[in-house]
């Protein structure tokens, strides 16, 4: 007779029953994993500009933004959340790395540089991280911890949507 193997989803951290309702288990394992993101991609959260770089000719970068949020928040978030969720990782970067502080106070010159460059913006926004860590003492990569689960709000993104737009009329929701 054949073995039966069973699959734990907690163990795995997967949640093959999602509805909409529903969160995703969480994978105690994966709470003292850190993860190494660019400075660019750091000071996207930090400044609130989209400081990316685009993977391709119709591609923003906006991945990177989703990637580095999801991973401090332990959360699979929807467009409409990530202003939220930045809200409550910025704090914890400026905490961990006070010298990224300083950023907002030299995005003026960031914005010279755009309207000098504005046939270029991936060069002008190359040239402003350039001075972000040779003359302000930023890194070019940080290592990235998640943010203690208090401090971030698990909310079912189609519950927040409807929140957000004060009803459900137009909300379409299709199970698979």
């Amino acid at each position: 007779m054949p073995k039966v193997f069973r699959l734990s989803v907690f163990t795995l951290g997967v949640d093959i029953s999602y509805k909409h309702d529903s969160v995703p288990f969480p994978n105690p394992r994966r709470r003292k994993m850190k993860k190494t993101f660019s400075l660019r991609v750091v000071l996207s959260v930090v400044t609130g500009r989209l400081l990316t770089e685009p993977k391709g000719p119709r591609d923003n970068g906006i991945g990177d933004l989703y990637e580095i949020l999801n991973h401090m928040t332990e959360d699979n978030l929807f467009t409409h959340q990530l202003p939220r969720a930045n809200k409550e990782c910025e704090p914890w970067l400026l905490r961990w790395f006070p010298e990224l502080a300083n950023a907002d106070t030299h995005l003026p010159r960031l914005d010279r540089a755009l309207e000098v460059l504005s046939d270029n913006p991936i060069q002008a926004i190359d040239n402003w991280l350039y001075l972000c860590k040779a003359d302000w003492g930023m890194k070019s990569e940080y290592e990235i911890d998640h943010i203690p689960r208090d401090d971030h709000d698990v909310i079912d993104p189609i519950d927040e949507l409807t929140q957000m737009r004060g009803t459900d009329e137009g909300t379409f929701i299709v199970e698979l």
